[in-house]
């Protein structure tokens, strides 16, 4: 089912739903991410979020547990209804993406009370590939800007009372991809893991991690307990980690099963393109080109496969 919204009336409807809901959308300052809005005025519209929406779900220093006494206690904060507004396809994904392999309560509650609102990406810069990512229809409401009107696809019966005072669209229209300027060419790399090329990437990555920071369906993690003096009382929490860094798969005696940054740089990208694919029939990467963007030596392995693609 598809609505149809005037542009001219956009910016009323955006804030009668922050009278009612928490929404979070996209924002220029100081970099651009997803952030909680007072105004239809603070959205940034003119292209992806250098930050994913993954913050969202799985924020820095998380805390899960608390300790009391000795006592462990599961946290409980408070989740309020929030609207996710402004996600592009891409985001979408990233969060079906996700969904698939975190089950702990806390993400699962927030999950609960989150409305996933796209928006169609008209400006798509030449780090964008989502088009070869075999992405799917994934949302509450997807918004699709044509002419003077937006057309607002329904894909759930939350997003649907959310339009329901909204005029139905008598002909549906096809809402297009995004017109993509980079292509990558080929999923099927399993057989190229000790492929020479790959030595040529690995040569300029620096194991910053920024790849995976700005990933947004990278969600590996580490537990921390900080325990108070009296070791009494404290908090667990979760924290952002990296397949990336050389500590990252370091166990105990110091032995580290990722000792090579060749290796490690090799498990990001068999990763997003091959190993979630075996268990999940569709790849893990989303095409959003984030880790192009935002690598200082700027390797692009997705030309790197299209070369070995070519070979």
């Amino acid at each position: 089912m598809q609505k149809i919204l005037p542009k001219k009336e956009f910016p009323e409807f955006i804030d009668s739903l922050i009278k009612k809901y928490e929404v979070v959308a996209p924002v220029k300052s100081p970099n651009s991410k997803f952030q909680k809005i007072s105004s239809f005025d603070e959205i940034y519209f003119d292209s992806i979020t250098q930050v994913p929406a993954k913050i969202q779900f799985l924020p820095e220093d998380e805390t899960l547990l608390e300790f009391k006494n000795k006592k462990a206690v599961e946290t409980k904060g408070e989740i309020k209804k929030t609207i996710l507004f402004g996600l592009r396809k891409c985001d979408l994904n990233a969060i079906q993406i996700v969904d698939k392999v975190m089950y702990d309560q806390q993400y699962l509650a927030k999950r609960k009370n989150t409305v996933l609102i796209g928006l169609f990406c008209e400006n798509p810069d030449e780090y964008c590939f989502c088009n070869s990512m075999q992405l799917q229809d994934y949302h509450d409401l997807f918004f699709y800007l044509k002419g003077e009107n937006y057309y607002i696809d329904v894909g759930s019966k939350i997003g649907g009372a959310l339009v329901k005072n909204l005029s139905s669209v008598k002909k549906e229209i096809k809402i297009p991809n995004p017109a993509n300027f980079k292509k990558l060419e080929n999923l099927e790399i399993g057989e190229n893991y000790k492929d020479k090329i790959w030595e040529g990437d690995a040569d300029k990555c620096l194991s910053c991690s920024a790849c995976t920071v700005y990933c947004p369906t990278c969600n590996c993690f580490d537990i921390k307990d900080d325990l108070d003096l009296d070791l009494k009382n404290g908090e667990r929490k979760r924290c952002q980690a990296s397949c990336q860094l050389k500590s990252f798969s370091r166990v105990a005696g110091g032995k580290s099963y990722r000792d090579s940054r060749l290796s490690r740089f090799k498990h990001f990208v068999y990763h997003k393109i091959s190993y979630y694919k075996k268990i999940y029939n569709r790849p893990m990467c989303v095409g959003c080109g984030r880790c192009l963007r935002v690598c200082p030596t700027k390797i692009d392995w997705v030309e790197t496969i299209n070369k070995i693609s070519k070979s």
